[in-house]
């Protein structure tokens, strides 16, 4: 490991902040204009430790664990919109009031209604194989949100002594192309993470909010057009959750929408192709940001 490796992860430091009356877990590293990273579905900070340390030598990053997910505290409404207007309270909290917000899977449309909510606090905006961007969702899914076995899965994990670990596996299984190359540190805080005693039942109010008998609902692509500020689209081309074509589609609707699809990747492309993103994201925020204080000296 060379010197700047070690002296970034060294910079990765965990705090917790009360939002509230929630007490919230997050990550941070780096100095500069604020990044916000906002995690998928049942998922954890720690999925964005290769963005957080890639980004942290030009940016303030900051990955926060979502209301009853990971070690945060829960609240009552797991809904994406609820969970938007909370992680505005929670940038507020840490002094991130205009962050370019990053956000994967259930976390990207969560970034999408925080930009909707306050456009004009968001310099820019990066999706990765988001929610609500089109109804086609892995039938796994599907059934899990509409019909008991839900409920069976979050019973019976906990109860079972390898519960967590074959979840973890499952997850990994259907969500990365190759999930040997994921990386060892999520594995473990993932297992850590659905052993939490809320992460299973929060996980399942999520997607029930989010997920019907038709596929994903609540569905942003008419509401894109509303987003003024620079978009990123990434997403895996083997992504088999949510398909690769709601990316095209989306970033079709975007004012200032810009499209990454990434080879041999699947759904978790956080942790399965962290560099591979980090050449997009990196220009991408530095051109926004160019951008921004160009208009500002206008």
């Amino acid at each position: 490991m060379n010197t700047t490796t070690a002296m970034r992860e060294q910079a990765v430091a965990e705090h917790w902040i009360d939002v509230e009356g929630t007490l919230t877990r997050y990550l941070e590293a780096g100095h500069g204009d604020p990044v916000l990273l906002v995690h998928g579905e049942g998922s954890v900070s720690e999925e964005w430790y290769g963005i957080l340390k890639g980004l942290a030598g030009s940016h303030r990053t900051i990955a926060v664990d979502l209301p009853g997910y990971g070690h945060s505290e829960p609240t009552s409404d797991a809904s994406p919109v609820a969970l938007a207007a909370f992680a505005w309270k929670f940038a507020q909290a840490v002094g991130a009031e205009r962050p370019a917000i990053i956000g994967h899977s259930l976390g990207g449309a969560v970034a999408a209604y925080m930009a909707l909510q306050r456009p004009d606090h968001v310099p820019s905006l990066v999706l990765i194989s988001s929610a609500s961007m089109g109804r086609a969702i892995n039938p796994v899914m599907l059934v899990l949100a509409v019909t008991p076995l839900g409920d069976l899965t979050k019973w019976l994990i906990p109860r079972l002594s390898f519960g967590p670990r074959l979840l973890v596996a499952s997850v990994a299984v259907i969500g990365a192309l190759r999930p040997w190359r994921l990386p060892a540190r999520w594995w473990t805080s993932q297992i850590a993470a659905v052993s939490s005693p809320e992460a299973l039942p929060t996980t399942l109010r999520s997607l029930r909010s989010s997920t019907g008998l038709l596929g994903q609902k609540n569905l942003l692509t008419g509401r894109l057009r509303e987003l003024p500020m620079p978009t990123l689209v990434a997403w895996g081309v083997q992504d088999t959750l949510v398909p690769f074509w709601q990316a095209i589609a989306a970033q079709r609707r975007l004012p200032e929408g810009r499209l990454k699809l990434v080879l041999c990747t699947g759904h978790l492309v956080p942790m399965e192709a962290p560099n591979t993103l980090l050449k997009t994201i990196r220009p991408f925020l530095a051109h926004s940001g160019d951008a921004m204080e160009g208009g500002r000296r206008r």
